[in-house]
């Protein structure tokens, strides 16, 4: 016991002296640092995303604006935001060979800028869930149409808490 206690003590040490951390950005600030007062958020997303990201981006420490209005650009800040095309591929399919589910793919990342240098990368947000066909074109329309927008309000709740965190 006191052995394995030791043994972990020496790997957090080891960790530790080469500047390993469990905290996203350092300071508890996560992605976006401390210095800056204003973001602007861009990117391929359409217009109601962006909004849902930047309602619940909103925060104290800094200001969210439009593109145009940066009057500080040293304590400014982009956070771009990157969608992938959406994909909707059958995963299933009857015995004879009709496909009777589909699934849907909403992949995107974010990438943190200022002065024309990236601070930090999300890496890649994907969200994914099935569409079953069955009834008609109509109700396997609003069945796709239902599940962009859960997995969009996924996507956006994941990214958030990764520009919370840092990691």
């Amino acid at each position: 016991m006191i052995a394995r206690a030791c043994a972990v003590m020496v790997a957090l040490m080891l960790l530790s002296s080469c500047g390993y951390h469990l905290v996203g950005h350092g300071e508890g600030t996560g992605a976006i640092p401390a210095d800056v007062h204003t973001v602007t958020i861009t990117g391929n997303a359409d217009a109601r995303l962006l909004s849902m990201l930047r309602q619940r981006l909103v925060s104290q420490r800094y200001q969210l604006i439009d593109g145009g209005a940066i009057a500080d650009t040293a304590h400014h800040a982009l956070l771009h935001v990157q969608l992938n095309p959406l994909a909707f591929v059958p995963s299933a399919y009857d015995l004879s060979g009709v496909a009777t589910q589909y699934r849907m793919t909403f992949t995107g990342s974010l990438m943190l800028e200022q002065d024309g240098k990236t601070l930090w990368q999300s890496g890649p947000i994907q969200r994914q869930g099935d569409v079953y066909v069955s009834g008609g074109p109509a109700s396997i329309d609003a069945s796709r149409t239902r599940l962009l927008s859960d997995l969009q309000k996924q996507w956006v709740s994941d990214a958030v808490g990764r520009v919370r965190s840092g990691f």
